[in-house]
């Protein structure tokens, strides 16, 4: 049987810092990414070059959402496409030089709401948590 009470948790955490993020956002998001850009660009840094089909999959999302916000983070110059080198007929979409620095900044808005939120937990309680998240 499914635990409620961790789903509950999750859920809390994950809206926490999802507000968190929001709260800072003007301070960090020069690209106006938003965040469902920022989702899209850090599920890539973990998985390029990645075909469009991949992204889908990971995601959870129809293959037009992701397109749209594939085109729309090209068009600010984070992503680029380039020809798969074994099938001319997919692409393949990678992070540009910009979009790497934009996932240094969205890693440490996200490390800073974190910290906040995690504020009230000690250093072994974190390490107890990184070594649960690693799990997962």
């Amino acid at each position: 049987m499914p635990d409620i009470e961790i789903a509950h948790l999750t859920d809390r955490l994950m809206r926490r810092i999802h507000l968190a993020l929001n709260a800072k956002a003007s301070e960090f998001d020069i690209h106006s990414v938003g965040p469902a850009g920022g989702i899209l660009l850090l599920t890539l840094a973990e998985n390029e070059p990645a075909r469009i089909q991949d992204l889908v999959s990971l995601m959870a999302r129809d293959k037009a959402q992701i397109t749209r916000g594939i085109q729309a983070l090209e068009r600010k110059g984070l992503i680029a496409r380039a020809e798969s080198p074994r099938d001319a007929r997919v692409s393949l979409v990678s992070l540009t030089g910009e979009g790497h620095a934009t996932i240094v900044v969205l890693r440490q808005a996200i490390a800073a709401a974190l910290d906040g939120i995690l504020a009230p937990l000690s250093d072994e309680d974190r390490g107890v948590l990184k070594g649960i998240l690693r799990q997962l």
